[in-house]
Order: C-alpha cells, then structure tokens, then sequence
C-alpha cells in the first residue's frame, strides 16, 4: 500500500528536486546578497516546497493513504515562508532559528514516512535523506551567530543535497513503476 504512495507522487519529489537545484545554486553564486534578498528567495521556497507537501496531503486523504506527516512537512513549511517573506526585517539569528527549525521538523518527516515504508520501497534512501536533513538541521542551529555569507552556503548545499536526494528518489520509483508495468503487461500477453 504505502509503495503504491511513493509510485504516485514521484513528480513531486522531482518537482521539489528542481526547485531545490534552483535555488541551491542561487544561494551558492550570490553568497554575499543582501539579507532581505536571501530571506525572500528562502521565503518564496518554502512557501511553494510547503504548497507542494500540502497539495500531496490533499492527494493523500483522498486516496484513503497515510497523510499526516506530509501535512505537517507542507504547513511548517508554508508558514515559515510566509513569515520570511512578510517580515524580511528579523534578524539574521532568527532567521537562522527558524531555517534550522524547520529542516529538523523536515528531517523528522522524513524519518517518520521512511519507517512507515515497507523495506523494498526506497525507504532506506528517505531515511538516509531524514538523518542528513537533521544533520543540517543542527548546524544551522549551532551556527546561528555567522553571517549571512556562511548561511547562504550551507543552506545552498542542503538545498543541493534536497535537489540530488529528489532526483534520486523520483528516478528509483520511476524505474521500478516501469519494471512493474513492463512486467504486467508481459504477463498479459
């Protein structure tokens, strides 16, 4: 049942992926921009990545499949981005609390949703994904006293390790959804 999940929402782990690459590679080629440029690029990702998770919640309770984790992952996220883009005048600490904040909790979905996973299922890639989250997560947290410059690069290589980890996950449940079809229709036939 839950591979059945994955098998549906490939796009969006695809979908977060390329908006990860996106704005990783922002954040890496202009390190030194303003706080109010980075809080609003943050902003905007977490609003359309919160969106996302919200919009697959929705797709989810319809389909009668476990859903909560991904409303939790979709809420935290569209309200902490809509906070950095209506209050671009916090400070950098702040800023840095709630960034690692919400990797954490992001982290802990991730964890959660890959242990309700049956084992052949990917589960494991998620869950490595969970615990590297979390990694990042703490080191936002422990950083909160750097620049904008040192946040800038380590968001923008965990958005980059989101935009790989995505790819990854979409591609594997691609792989095995055509292997599936391939074979079922070969044993129509």
């Amino acid at each position: 049942m839950e591979i059945d999940i994955l098998y549906r929402s490939w796009w969006s782990y695809v979908l977060r992926g390329i908006l990860a690459l996106i704005f990783g590679i922002l954040f890496l080629a202009y390190p030194g921009a303003t706080l109010r440029t980075f809080i609003i690029l943050l902003g905007i990702f977490l609003i359309v990545d919160g969106v996302v998770n919200l919009i697959r919640s929705i797709i989810f309770v319809f389909r009668k499949e476990p859903w909560g984790w991904t409303l939790v992952w979709g809420l935290v996220g569209l309200l902490i981005g809509l906070i950095f883009v209506n209050h671009t005048d916090f400070t950098l600490a702040f800023v840095a609390i709630l960034a690692g904040i919400w990797v954490i909790i992001m982290g802990i979905a991730e964890i959660a949703i890959a242990i309700d996973m049956p084992p052949e299922s990917g589960r494991g890639i998620l869950a490595v994904f969970g615990v590297i989250s979390l990694g990042f997560g703490i080191a936002i947290l422990a950083w909160t006293a750097g620049t904008v410059y040192a946040l800038m690069v380590i968001l923008g290589i965990y958005l980059l390790v989101v935009a790989v980890m995505d790819f990854i996950i979409g591609i594997y449940v691609g792989r095995i959804q055509h292997k599936e079809k391939t074979a079922i229709e070969e044993a129509v036939e």
